[in-house]
């Protein structure tokens, strides 16, 4: 059986590529490698002042991913309707919130024009929203894909960075990682080492990442670049239990799902896409407590 389904997806595979709708070196060898994205992360952040926003104790976040913008597969902007775009603006129009998160998988196949899409998308437009707010965004392991980190790069920066929310009588910490090539890499984990020996300055603190960290039944189906392999994974959860990580916000299966882990909360949104009939997406509620609450797009 496993034989005849291997046969099956290399036809699919010529026939996907002859039609030019997939570069299957592109899905299947990453080009751009961990360590090197890293360092380009972490130049930029060098060059760049620490991000750093005041908040009230009381604030909350919004958190999505997988929004997958295609030239080819027809998922692109749709102005007011667009699911990212009407995300962007209910958390723009939110009094508390302060800021929104897209955890990865922007775009769905070469090219740059699926970020182009994204910033669109996330442009501020005050005719429908409040407030500038910004959106804080990881690479996928789609955006990596087909020499695409490149376009990530230019378009939006780094994937390897921290935000930190000073609130009236607290600090916050959120790090972001790079995860598209199905793995954190050595110098990654390293600096996410050295901002976790200061967890002690902050109330909460928070990871974002791609590739969710759990495999079950029915969420086996992934490609090659998916979950971290096991040593690093359990090196990874061991490091969030032994700093109080609060919780650990992640996308890539295009469902909700939450884990409770070591004293820690991994939680993964639903996808953005038009995968489903009404998607949804993550509200945390930060104070003393952290709650979270997974909330459907509206179609207004």
């Amino acid at each position: 059986m496993k034989k005849i389904h291997l046969i099956i997806f290399a036809a699919t595979a010529i026939l996907a590529t002859g039609c030019n709708r997939l570069d299957i070196a592109g899905m299947v060898v990453n080009r751009s490698d961990t360590e090197e994205r890293v360092a380009d992360w972490l130049d930029w952040n060098s060059q760049n002042e620490p991000i750093v926003i005041d908040m009230p104790n009381d604030y909350c976040f919004f958190s999505c991913s997988d929004s997958h913008y295609s030239e080819r597969d027809s998922i692109v902007p749709q102005g007011e309707n667009d699911r990212l775009y009407r995300y962007i603006t209910t958390m723009r129009n939110e009094p508390n919130a302060a800021f929104a998160i897209h955890a990865g998988d922007m775009v769905n196949e070469s090219g740059e024009a699926g970020f182009l899409m994204t910033e669109e998308a996330l442009r501020y437009n005050p005719e429908d929203q409040a407030w500038n707010k910004p959106c804080f965004l990881v690479i996928g392991n789609h955006d990596v894909y087909f020499d695409c980190a490149k376009y990530f790069k230019q378009h939006f920066h780094t994937s390897t960075y921290t935000v930190t929310v000073n609130a009236d009588e607290a600090k916050d910490l959120f790090i972001f990682l790079d995860s598209g090539n199905g793995t954190h890499g050595k110098r990654q984990l390293e600096w996410l080492e050295e901002q976790l020996e200061h967890r002690s300055d902050y109330r909460h603190c928070f990871v974002i990442s791609h590739n969710w960290l759990f495999r079950t039944s029915y969420n086996y189906t992934t490609t090659p670049a998916a979950n971290l392999p096991q040593d690093e994974q359990y090196a990874f959860m061991d490091l969030m239990s032994r700093n109080d990580v609060d919780m650990v916000i992640m996308g890539h299966f295009h469902m909700r799902e939450q884990r409770q882990f070591g004293g820690v909360q991994y939680v993964m949104t639903d996808n953005l896409n038009e995968d489903v009939d009404m998607p949804s997406y993550l509200v945390v509620n930060v104070g003393e407590k952290v709650t979270y609450e997974y909330r459907e797009l509206s179609e207004e």
